[in-house]
C-alpha cells in the first residue's frame, strides 16, 4: 500500500473477493495495521423462540467494584485493567520525558507506550464482546439503567473518576446492546433513579442508604438482600419481569477468555459472598 508498504496480512475469517464492497484501513499509533473489509451477505433470518414459549429476562446492574451484578445472582467482578497497568504506564511516561524528542529511542518508548494502552483498550472491549454473547445465548431481554456517566465523573473524587474511566459503563452498556440487538433480541432501558435505594419486594425507598453500605435493608419490610443484587432485580421489575425467585447467594461468571493482562494480580471472579439473609 502506497506510504505504508508490504504487510502480511493475518485474516480472521475466509471469504469471496466478490463480496467486499469496501475496505478500510487503520494505522495505530503503535505501528498495529487493522484491515476491515465490508463484505455483502445475504440477509439470513434467525430462528426465533415460539410464541408459546417463555422468554426469559435480565437485569444488568453496572457498578466499580462489581462490573456487573445479574439479576439471576451470578456476578463479574471489575478487572480494572487500567488500574493494574497504571504503574508501567507511569514508568514508561518517565523513561519517555528523559528521551530527546524525536530520537530513536524517543519514538521507540512512545511506541511501547501506545502499545500498553491499546492493550488495555483490546482487554476491555474483548471482555465486553464475551459478557454479550453470553448473555445473549442465555436470555432474549436486557434490562439495563440509564446512567448519566458523565455526571458521575463530574461529582466523583479523583480516584473515583479513575476508576469510572476504568469501567468504561457507556462502551459496555453500547456493546451489551448490540450482541443481542444482533440477534434480534430485546433491550428494555430503565430509569435509574433510586435503584439502589427501592426494596424489591415491596417498593419502599431506604433513604439512609449510603454508597459505603454492601448490604440493603428495607426499614418497611425487613427484607435484606446484597445492594448490587436487590438493584438488578429492581431493574427487572421496572421492565415488567418477575424473576422465578430470589437468588439466595452470589456467584461468579465462569472465567472468560481474556486476552490477560501485562502487569497485576490474576484476572478472575472472587468466590460467591452470601448475597441472603432472613430478614
Amino acid at each position: 500500500m502506497s506510504k505504508i508498504g508490504f504487510f502480511t496480512l493475518i485474516l480472521h475469517r475466509e471469504f469471496l473477493e466478490s463480496q467486499v464492497s469496501q475496505v478500510c484501513v487503520k494505522l495505530y499509533p503503535s505501528g498495529r495495521i487493522h484491515v476491515i473489509f465490508l463484505v455483502e451477505e445475504p440477509e439470513v433470518e434467525e430462528e426465533r423462540s415460539s410464541e408459546g414459549e417463555p422468554r426469559r429476562a435480565v437485569g444488568v446492574d453496572l457498578g466499580i467494584a462489581r462490573l456487573a451484578t445479574l439479576s439471576d445472582g451470578r456476578i463479574l467482578e471489575n478487572p480494572k485493567p487500567h488500574e493494574r497497568s497504571l504503574e508501567r504506564i507511569r514508568v514508561l511516561q518517565r523513561t519517555l520525558s528523559r528521551k530527546r524528542f524525536l530520537s530513536k529511542n524517543w519514538l521507540k518508548v512512545k511506541r511501547r507506550l501506545a502499545k500498553q494502552h491499546e492493550h488495555i483498550k483490546d482487554f476491555r472491549r474483548d471482555l465486553f464482546f464475551k459478557l454479550g454473547a453470553l448473555l445473549a445465548q442465555e436470555y432474549d431481554v436486557l434490562v439495563l439503567e440509564h446512567l448519566n456517566v458523565k455526571g458521575l465523573i463530574q461529582n466523583g473524587t479523583k480516584k473515583r473518576r479513575l476508576r469510572l474511566h476504568d469501567s468504561s459503563f457507556s462502551e459496555l452498556r453500547a456493546v451489551l446492546e448490540w450482541e443481542f440487538r444482533k440477534r434480534g433480541k430485546l433491550v428494555s432501558p430503565v430509569p435509574s433513579y433510586n435503584t439502589s435505594r427501592e426494596c424489591f419486594l415491596c417498593g419502599g425507598i431506604n433513604k439512609g442508604l449510603t454508597l459505603e453500605d454492601r448490604v440493603f435493608h428495607c426499614p418497611h419490610c425487613c427484607f435484606t438482600l446484597d445492594r448490587d443484587l436487590n438493584a438488578s432485580l429492581v431493574l427487572l421489575k421496572r421492565a415488567g419481569w418477575v424473576p422465578p425467585a430470589v437468588p439466595v447467594e452470589l456467584r461468579p461468571i465462569p472465567p472468560l477468555p481474556s486476552l490477560g493482562l501485562v502487569r497485576g494480580g490474576k484476572v478472575g471472579n472472587d468466590s460467591g459472598s452470601s448475597a441472603f439473609r432472613a430478614g
